[in-house]
């Protein structure tokens, strides 16, 4: 029954129509990167780049938001906890409050239903990061070429002190593929945040709002506390900082834990209808 609970909860979440309205706004977002970014760039092309450079010229790798860090990106990292709590999380809560979870719960184990909703918040958070991700990647590669990245060039932010550079100018395609594989996992983990307060908080517009303030409340705090490896900055894994990847590791494992602690509260609780 497990398999049946998650088939329709995936169901929910990848038939809500406001899972559509955020992707459009990211797709939006992605757009106006891309015109702001890219294209200028594929301007200077005729103008700038192959008449004076002799040497490397930047192209779709090193204008993809995730490694340039445009001002769109640092916009959608400011708003993923929020987009990724819009499209599931109300759903939990109305759970609760409409008796849905009563319904449920009566014809199957409660680990069944509760491991289904966190499981499926997870995938639709990872879902809602890797689609900004991966159409930025291709809107990007239409307009540039896909040069090989140098080093030497000082065209790229991945310098020698960041987590990746190596894989970056070794592999490039094979890095941008972990990029959005990390990334979206980390808001995966991020986006069940919400799932925890659902169950605590009596409004619905808090609990969608409830990740985004646990994450810039972070942000807060790490920068009055002089650590700048929050969740907000560490989570940009293209250009994440060395320095910063056990912060950010031990970050996301507690965040784990009191997700499934949370978890394993809600299953144990004996209900009163």
């Amino acid at each position: 029954y497990m398999k049946t609970l998650l088939k329709i909860e995936l169901e929910r979440a990848f038939r809500n129509k406001w899972l559509y309205i955020t992707l459009f706004i990211e797709l939006v977002l992605v757009i106006v990167d891309v015109s702001t970014v890219a294209i200028p760039a594929r301007r200077a092309y005729e103008e700038f780049y192959i008449p004076l450079r002799d040497y490397q010229i930047p192209g779709a790798y090193c204008f993809w938001m995730l490694v340039h860090n445009s001002s769109i990106y640092k916009l959608c990292h400011f708003l993923f906890p929020l987009l990724i709590s819009i499209p599931y999380v109300s759903t939990i809560y109305s759970d609760i409050k409409g008796n849905y979870i009563y319904n449920i719960t009566s014809r199957t184990n409660k680990k069944n239903y509760y491991i289904s909703k966190l499981i499926t918040q997870f995938i639709v958070g990872m879902t809602v990061v890797a689609f900004s991700l991966i159409s930025s990647f291709i809107l990007t590669a239409a307009v540039l070429p896909l040069e090989h990245p140098t080093k030497a060039s000082a065209e790229y932010p991945l310098s020698v002190q960041k987590a990746f550079p190596q894989l970056f100018y070794n592999h490039p395609l094979i890095a941008v593929i972990i990029f959005i594989i990390l990334e979206s996992v980390i808001f995966g983990i991020i986006g069940c945040i919400g799932f925890v307060f659902a169950y605590l908080l009596n409004n619905m517009i808090m609990v969608i709002l409830s990740t985004f303030i646990i994450y810039y409340m972070d942000f807060i705090l790490s920068n009055l506390y002089g650590r700048y490896g929050c969740l907000m900055t560490a989570s940009k894994i293209a250009i994440l900082h060395k320095e910063w990847i056990m912060g950010l590791v031990i970050e996301l494992i507690i965040i784990i834990v009191v997700e499934l602690v949370a978890c394993m509260i809600m299953i144990n609780k004996k209900d009163i209808i």
